[in-house]
């Protein structure tokens, strides 16, 4: 996982060091989603605006199949950054924007036991060898989303918190290289057009998030 930067933390100091921060101001908050398992820091500037830092994250395995390769995916999941909660009714329900540092990738890696079409050739295993590549998204992405939930503000300190919004990612870019000597013209060129056109869907990354919160 990329390291968080400096500004991700000098935000939350600001925040604290504004006149009259004293009391239900500051919160910590853990969580779960479709962005792995995460922590947020929120720190209330005033009853309607809070800035807030998060960190989410998760490594999974899958597999992927829509083209004619049967690819085993190595998935990195996850963003960090800082946020800006809206509260416009002074409550739990929020508006949120901002920008996040990326963590979302996958890895990709095929065997092939039988020939298989790259490209629309047919290529045998021997050929084909072992195929790996990665798909790559933009590394800063804005988040826009809606949510439930002031970790930094009474009464009470526990609190649940929902998030509902969408990483706007970018088009996933692929790479595929061959650890044999075969010559595949464009073939593999186009199998990295055919995944990037079946993924293209996921420019816009849902995020729902599910957690709880702590007043400090």
């Amino acid at each position: 996982m990329r390291r968080p930067s400096v500004a991700f933390f000098a935000m939350l100091v600001f925040a604290s060091t504004l006149p009259g921060y004293a009391g239900d101001r500051f919160g910590i908050g853990v969580k779960g989603g479709t962005l792995g398992l995460g922590v947020d820091l929120t720190g209330r500037i005033t009853d309607r605006f809070a800035v807030r830092g998060s960190i989410n994250a998760i490594d999974i395995t899958g597999s992927y199949s829509d083209t004619d390769v049967d690819y085993d995916a190595d998935v990195k999941l996850g963003a960090y950054g800082v946020l800006l909660d809206f509260h416009p009714f002074k409550g739990n329900f929020r508006l949120t924007a901002g920008l996040m540092r990326n963590r979302n990738e996958i890895g990709l890696s095929a065997k092939p036991t039988a020939d298989v079409g790259i490209g629309g050739t047919t290529y045998t295993p021997t050929q084909v060898g072992i195929l790996k590549g990665k798909v790559t998204f933009n590394d800063s992405a804005p988040y826009f989303g809606i949510g439930f939930g002031d970790a930094a503000k009474g009464p009470g300190r526990v609190r649940f918190v929902l998030d509902v919004g969408v990483l706007m990612q970018g088009s996933g870019q692929v790479t595929l290289a061959s650890n044999t000597t075969t010559n595949f013209g464009n073939d593999l060129r186009q199998e990295e057009s055919d995944i990037e056109d079946s993924i293209s869907d996921y420019k816009f990354w849902p995020v729902l998030d599910l957690g709880i919160s702590f007043r400090l």
